[in-house]
């Protein structure tokens, strides 16, 4: 995905709970200065995600701490895996919005509190 320069269509419910939506694309960066820290977090203020895919990079995550931000980054792989083999067989199904944004609220504020 990160290669492709190509967010990560949100079409499975558990990307709508921990992502809020796809995951998103960061600009590309060089490594060596700055410009990585800028990019991820110019593009996760504009999204719900805590998972980003630097263009030509690869994934960064972050969370409320270590172990959140980890298990955002093990369900970015996850969902970039499953994505990818749905993708081999047809056009995967995008969730409409409303779905996400009902999906996401749920499972941030009432799920497991």
């Amino acid at each position: 995905w990160a290669a492709r320069g190509e967010e990560i269509p949100c079409v499975l419910t558990m990307m709508a709970d921990e992502f809020g939506g796809p995951i998103p694309v960061g600009p590309f960066a060089i490594i060596g200065d700055d410009s990585i820290g800028r990019g991820i977090v110019s593009t996760l203020s504009e999204s719900r995600s805590p998972a980003v895919l630097m263009r030509n990079h690869g994934p960064f995550t972050i969370g409320k701490d270590a172990k959140a931000a980890v298990k955002a980054a093990v369900m970015c792989e996850e969902v970039a895996r499953t994505v990818h083999i749905s993708r081999q067989l047809g056009n995967p199904v995008a969730i409409d919005q409303k779905h996400i944004d009902s999906l996401y609220e749920r499972y941030q504020n009432v799920y497991g509190q």
